[in-house]
């Protein structure tokens, strides 16, 4: 993306990846409608839900297709509240940008982040709270009103952080099955993905299924999978040339 030639599309869905030559086709479906797009390397990064059946239209890729399939996903909640600037004036000489919530405490927000702590810039006339909950077998958070939700995530950073007072603004976000889940075998599981997808020159895999599910995780693995092509396609062009 920093390249001035890049191009990023959005509305436009994958529908299939397949093998053309020393290269690639994509096949898209977006506002132009449907179209075929031809890449010296591709670079999977999409949930491994997604990934598996694009993988299945690549001969020699059985291996990371059924791997993928194997990995569990959970949905998740986000609850957004905006307090006063006063709110947090408690907390502010902690230094903290928020807490996770261990499974015994029982409580429904595992994750809660002080944003406009984390990240001042944000900074206004209030503080942004974000709560989230959800993960596996607390799935059933995802059906609860916004207004219940709104009402729990305040009432436990209430009892956890003593902020008092309703929020001024909420927002509730869900994502179904959003959170891929880390089971026993799961670094067996990557590096089946890999070791298959290894055989395929121009092609990697990245994301929050294989190395972690934060951001910085997310970032590293793309770059990984970044410098993998790119050495692949670099090799490539010294031996043409030869």
């Amino acid at each position: 993306a920093a390249s001035p030639d890049a191009q990023v599309r959005t509305g436009t869905r994958v529908r299939g990846l397949e093998r053309r030559g020393a290269g690639w086709r994509v096949s898209v479906h977006g506002t132009a409608g449907e179209e075929h797009l031809d890449a010296d390397a591709v670079i999977v990064a999409v949930p491994a839900a997604q990934a598996g059946p694009l993988l299945a239209g690549v001969p020699g890729t059985g291996q990371a297709t059924a791997a993928l399939a194997e990995i569990p996903h959970a949905g998740s909640v986000i609850v957004t509240l905006a307090f006063p600037r006063t709110a947090l004036d408690a907390l502010r000489p902690l230094g903290h940008s928020g807490y996770r919530v261990p499974a015994v405490d029982g409580r429904a927000m595992k994750v809660v982040t002080f944003s406009t702590m984390k990240w001042p810039h944000l900074a206004g006339e209030v503080d942004i709270v974000r709560c989230q909950g959800g993960g596996s077998g607390a799935e059933d958070l995802l059906g609860r009103d916004d207004a219940d939700l709104v009402a729990l995530a305040a009432a436990e950073l209430a009892e956890v952080t003593g902020v008092r007072g309703g929020p001024l603004d909420s927002r509730v976000s869900r994502w179904e099955r959003a959170v891929p889940q880390y089971t026993v075998g799961h670094l067996e599981r990557v590096a089946r993905i890999r070791a298959s997808v290894a055989g395929q020159r121009g092609l990697a895999v990245c994301g929050a299924a294989y190395d972690g599910v934060g951001v910085g995780q997310c970032v590293a693995s793309a770059l990984k999978a970044a410098e993998e092509v790119l050495g692949e396609l670099r090799t490539g062009a010294s031996a043409g040339s030869a």
